[in-house]
C-alpha cells in the first residue's frame, strides 16, 4: 500500500489536521449519546474553525439547512454545547460567533490558541443572500486602473501642449 502525500500549505506540513485532546474525548463520547445533533454541530465547527482562531460565524439559518434539523433543536443543541463548555458564543451584531473550546481542538501550534476572539471563518449560506448573488459573483470586478511608474497623470480639463519627442519615447 503506498503512502499518501502528505499536503503541504503555505510551508507547513499537516496544514488541514485538527488536534484534539485526548482528555476530552470520553467527554465527547457522551455528548454524543447526550446530544447527537450537539456533537453533530461541534464537529462542523471544529472542520469549519479558522486556522488560528478556533471560531466560525454562521446563522442559524445556515445550520438548519446544513443538518435538516429546526431551529428550536439548533437553538437546544447550541445550548447544550456552550453550557457544557464546548463552545463560547460571541455576539457580532445580528450575528453569532462560535468559539470551539481550546482545549478541546485547535489546529494551530499550541502558542497560538489563545487568539480564538480575535477573527473568525465566516459561512453563509446562498439561502440567505441576495437572489442575484451566483449572478454578482460570477461578475468581473469593477477595473480600477493603476498608475505605471512611468505613466504621467493628468487630471482636470486643462489643454494640453502636443506631444514632443521625449513624450512619444515614453510609450
Amino acid at each position: 500500500m503506498s503512502k499518501a502525500p502528505e499536503k503541504e500549505h503555505c510551508g507547513e506540513k499537516n496544514y488541514d489536521f485538527v488536534q484534539v485532546s485526548r482528555g476530552y474525548l470520553k467527554n465527547w463520547r457522551a455528548l454524543i449519546r447526550k446530544n447527537p445533533l450537539s456533537a453533530e454541530i461541534l464537529m462542523f465547527l471544529i472542520e469549519k474553525m479558522g486556522r488560528t482562531t478556533n471560531a466560525v460565524v454562521c446563522s442559524y439559518k445556515t445550520l438548519t439547512e446544513l443538518t435538516g434539523y429546526s431551529r428550536t433543536s439548533i437553538a437546544n443543541a447550541l445550548k447544550t454545547l456552550r453550557n457544557d463548555n464546548w463552545i463560547e458564543t460571541i455576539k457580532i451584531g445580528n450575528a453569532t460567533a462560535y468559539c470551539v473550546n481550546e482545549r478541546v481542538a485547535w489546529q494551530a501550534s499550541k502558542n497560538q490558541r489563545n487568539y480564538a476572539l480575535f477573527s473568525a471563518t465566516i459561512v453563509a449560506s446562498e439561502s440567505e443572500q441576495d437572489g442575484n448573488f451566483l449572478k454578482k459573483s460570477k461578475e468581473k470586478l469593477t477595473y480600477i486602473p493603476v498608475i505605471e511608474h512611468n505613466e504621467i497623470v493628468i487630471s482636470g480639463n486643462e489643454k494640453l501642449d502636443p506631444p514632443d519627442q521625449l513624450d512619444l519615447d515614453l510609450i
